[in-house]
This record gives C-alpha cells, sequence and structure tokens, in this order.
C-alpha cells in the first residue's frame, strides 16, 4: 500500500509519528503504511486506513482507551469508531479537520496502558 499512499497522507504519519517518538522507548515497526507503534513489545498505536462506503480509503489511528472513555467516544461519533483491532480499542479518522491536541492526548493514554510505571512516571 505503500505506494499508493496519497501525499497528505504522509504528513498525517509525520504527525503521528512525533507524536508517538516523544513517548519514552516507542519503536515503530514499518516506516511504510501501515506503522505500528510499540513500547517493549506491545502495539499502543497503530495507524492504518479505514475503507469508506463510497471505496476510499481515509486514514486512522487505532488506540487502546479505559472503556469508560471509549464509551464516551463512541457515543459522540464521526471522528471516533469501534475499531476491529481488538477490544478495548478505538479507531480515530485523521483528515484536516483532525483536533491533533486531542490526538496527543489519546497516544499518551493508550501508551499508559501498556507502559511500565518506570516510563509512566517519567511522563508525570
Amino acid at each position: 500500500m505503500t505506494e499508493s499512499v496519497p501525499s497528505s497522507w504522509w504528513d498525517i504519519a509525520e504527525r503521528v509519528d512525533a507524536i508517538c517518538q516523544a513517548l519514552p522507548e516507542v519503536t515503530m515497526r514499518s516506516d511504510g503504511w501501515p506503522r505500528l507503534f510499540n513500547i517493549r513489545r506491545d502495539t499502543f498505536c497503530f495507524l492504518s486506513a479505514r475503507e469508506e462506503c463510497d471505496g476510499t480509503f481515509v486514514p486512522t489511528v487505532v488506540l487502546r482507551t479505559d472503556p469508560e472513555e471509549r464509551k464516551v467516544l463512541l457515543a459522540i461519533g464521526s471522528p471516533y469508531f469501534d475499531s476491529r483491532g481488538g477490544f478495548g480499542r478505538i479507531e480515530v479518522l485523521l483528515n484536516d479537520y483532525t483536533d491533533w491536541e486531542e490526538i496527543r492526548e489519546l497516544v499518551t493514554e493508550s501508551y499508559r496502558t501498556l507502559a511500565p510505571k518506570k516510563l509512566i512516571a517519567l511522563l508525570d
């Protein structure tokens, strides 16, 4: 999918990269599309794409959330969707209207669900 990725998606990828790589001990698998961001060996952020009803693809990020926050975000609806990426995850569409501060907060919370206490302490 890397060769067919629109150029605007690379801008989105760079923003997600910067948010994730700012967190302690994060590694990235794949420099193309999709991208997985790990803490130790566990994925806390997954940059991918979602197929829309009209057959087009939209960039998304899949994140872990706590159950209560997940309910709230899903109740809001777009850009938040139930993820097929596993239990306790949410999918967020990324586009020109993305609130990047909100994405930063969601990515950080996703990171906190997997990171050891020693690394979480570095965030506080």
